[in-house]
């Protein structure tokens, strides 16, 4: 039987590829496992084993906890495996090849060439760079994770330079010359040494260091006395990555000085040396212990996308965004020269905070090296990389859309089809997946490298466009009550949506309206405001001027105008002199909106959990909390809560007095306008409880509804929600 070293599903000997996940699976994951250490076994550096998490056929996770000098204890995460002189670390292999790309800064690597060659890996810990196999030179220099330059012949000594072990720059004869590169074969083991610098700590990653180097032309005579050439790179954002890790190399690491830990843990604690961006699962610590070596984790809760209770399957918005932070992520790693080469849901996490942390920098690679065993995941691993061809960052853009279209999806290609040609990649049936991001998609998983997005930061430049639209859900309802006979209350929710390339635009008007004036007088009241304000606003989103007016004048035009049509209804019907409404309006323009409102119908807005009213009633229980006389408390039970100041028709000249709110919306926000019906009897925190226990406007919508004739629905309720996502 084979062991998945990545989830640990059995799989009958000869498989290619689990069946669970998808990673390949090689002859080496049928060896015996390691067994776990029992719980409360010490390992050394103050870790204690608390818990085994898990365990796979090369290596197993703990639960641990360290003793901190003052006393107190902190838990981490360890992860184990056996020591280099008893296993084999299956790694890419380092070949003699083109000269690795010069390092970038920050501003000059926006745009990262995918088919540039990147950088060498951290080598081995402690390893340093053997000129000749029968030659020494003065001076042991650290082997820099990069070309070697052959040296030039005519350089001169500086004695006082190699006394301090410090190389001074020399000048280089040839910009061509030959240049051969290292493998960590090739390197050898050296003790740390008493006048060695410390490492660089993570607290100070954009410290630089200089890179030493020491080689010598291979048909020339060896010259110990010639200096070392020292080529010092340009400083970026994070640190150069090469020169960072050649220092922790042969460094001490946190806890104690470097030690041999193979070449897996080896590259991967200098890689958290110097990867500072915080969507990477840095490793802490490393040490080894009776023939086993460790790296010590953050106990952070993560959770694989893997093993996601919900399933892999995700909504749009979730979707793109957890893309979008991966894309980040592998930005960053392009642009220091290297590629993930490991972008599948059980490398990818989520941390309570909703933000994305990549687990895997055991397979981080660059284009200069290649494996007899490349990490392959089927459903997640660009083609190129199954034929054995020549791989490029563009294979990172190829695995971000196979992990992409798995959240749409649920489900994961079958990558392993696709040696000699493109397969179909399907949505629909049974996936539906909007259109403009089923091309984005469709384009990042080409067969061909060169028919897909040139860049990761081209491809997340799409899906940020695609996530940046705000889609809007809108459920709007009306109650009589447990009382009234009549409802004088009128609704309005219109969607305005012109789809044209010169100018295209998309508007939302949402009204509530409150009718008073007993009798019919109340519902015709709020019913020709509703009309009104229908007929005023499409009329001003439908003119063709060079300057539009504004949403908040437009919607407060609006309410003036339906104040000025129930002043002439009343003027030829006498009968119905005294009516009028209240009004509250929500024009949206995504992300910008406007509410405005006459009276004390409201407008809320809940945002990131809280409730937040955005309108100000135009009453006279709200003018005594104005001026200190009554709480807000006291307003809700007041003998005159119910008498307003301002209202649509109140005077029978003159503006009506509106006012409006400008807002920006952002997904997961939730609008709700309502009539007075709704807060006479549910509270404002049980409004937005309720709110936002619905993942549907309508059920929220209609349990408010339900909660106020609850309370005892004295009056006409009527909610409007709007749900922007």
């Amino acid at each position: 039987m084979i062991t998945c070293p990545q989830c640990g599903q059995s799989a009958a000997d000869g498989t290619r590829f689990c069946e669970r996940c998808g990673r390949q699976l090689l002859e080496s994951d049928s060896g015996p496992t390691l067994p776990p250490l029992e719980s409360g076994r010490e390992l050394g550096h103050g870790y204690k084993i608390a818990e085994v998490l898990s365990q796979t056929s090369a290596e197993n996770w703990y639960r641990a906890v360290q003793s901190e000098p003052q006393g107190s204890e902190r838990r981490v995460l360890i992860r184990e495996r056996l020591g280099p002189s008893t296993t084999d670390s299956v790694l890419p292999k380092q070949v003699v090849g083109e000269a690795p790309a010069t390092p970038e800064t920050d501003q000059e690597a926006k745009r990262v060439d995918p088919k540039a060659p990147t950088r060498e890996l951290p080598p081995i810990a402690g390893a340093v760079a053997k000129p000749d196999a029968t030659e020494t030179t003065p001076t042991e220099v650290e082997a820099k994770p990069a070309a070697v330059e052959a040296k030039p012949a005519a350089t001169e000594a500086k004695p006082e330079a190699d006394e301090a072990n410090n190389v001074e720059p020399a000048e280089t004869g040839e910009p061509d010359s030959e240049t051969v590169e290292l493998s960590p074969a090739e390197a050898v083991q050296s003790e740390p040494q008493p006048g060695d610098e410390p490492s660089v700590p993570d607290e100070a990653p954009d410290a630089e260091s200089a890179e030493t180097v020491a080689a010598k032309d291979e048909g020339s005579a060896p010259q110990a006395d010639a200096p070392a050439k020292t080529e010092a790179e340009p400083p970026d954002s994070a640190g150069t990555l090469a020169s960072e890790a050649a220092v922790g190399a042969a460094a001490p690491t946190e806890s104690g000085p470097s030690e041999n830990l193979g070449e897996l843990f080896g590259r991967v604690r200098d890689l958290s040396r110097t990867l500072t961006h915080p969507a990477f699962q840095r490793a802490l610590d490393s040490f080894s212990n009776d023939g086993r070596v460790y790296l010590a984790y953050p106990d952070e809760a993560l959770i694989k996308l893997s093993e996601r209770p919900q399933g892999l399957k995700m909504s749009e918005p979730r979707a793109l965004s957890v893309a979008i932070q991966v894309c980040q992520a592998v930005s960053f790693i392009h642009k220091r020269g290297f590629r993930m080469n490991d972008i599948c849901p059980d490398s990818v996490a989520i941390a309570p905070d909703g933000r994305v942390k990549l687990t895997g920098l055991d397979w981080i690679t660059n284009d200069n090296e290649i494996a007899a065993d490349p990490l392959i995941s089927d459903g997640y691993t660009a083609p190129e990389v199954y034929r054995g061809r020549r791989v490029d960052k563009r294979a990172d853009i190829f695995s971000v859309a196979c992990l992409l279209y798995t959240s749409l999806t649920g489900e994961r290609l079958e990558c392993e089809t696709w040696l000699e040609e493109s397969a179909l990649v399907r949505f629909y049936p049974p996936h539906v997946v909007s259109p403009p991001l089923e091309k984005v998609v469709r384009r990042a998983l080409a067969f061909r490298p060169e028919d897909r997005y040139p860049t990761i930061d081209e491809f997340k430049a799409e899906l940020v466009k695609l996530n940046s639209t705000i889609r809007l859900r809108s459920a709007s309802m009306t109650d009589v009550g447990m009382v009234r006979e009549l409802n004088e209350d009128s609704i309005l929710a219109l969607e305005y949506f012109r789809d044209s390339l010169i100018e295209p635009a998309q508007s939302f008007l949402y009204v509530v309206s409150d009718g008073m004036g007993g009798a019919a007088a109340g519902e015709v009241a709020s019913a020709i405001a509703v009309a009104t304000i229908r007929e005023y606003v499409e009329a001003a989103l439908g003119k063709e001027t060079a300057e539009k007016p504004s949403l908040a004048e437009t919607a407060i035009g609006a309410l003036e105008e339906a104040n000025r049509k129930i002043i002439e209804y009343q003027k030829v019907h006498t009968e119905a002199r005294g009516m009028g409404a209240t009004g509250v309006i929500a024009l949206v323009q995504p992300p910008k909106a406007t509410v405005a409102w006459v009276g004390d119908s409201r407008g809320y807005l809940h945002d990131g959990g809280r409730l937040r009213q955005v309108t100000k009633d135009h009453a006279l229980v709200q003018r005594l909390v104005d001026i200190g006389q009554i709480t807000p408390e006291q307003a809700r039970h007041h003998e005159h809560k119910n008498v307003i100041l301002r209202s649509l028709g109140a005077r029978q000249s003159g503006a009506a007095g509106a006012e409006a709110v400008d807002l920006m919306l952002k997904r997961g926000d939730r609008l709700l306008l309502c009539s007075d019906g709704l807060m006479a009897h549910v509270e404002d925190g049980d409004i937005s409880e309720i709110i936002g226990r619905h993942s549907e406007p309508a059920d929220a919508a209609r349990e408010l509804i339900v909660a106020a004739n609850a309370g005892g629905g004295t009056d006409n309720i009527s909610v409007i929600l709007v749900f922007a996502e």
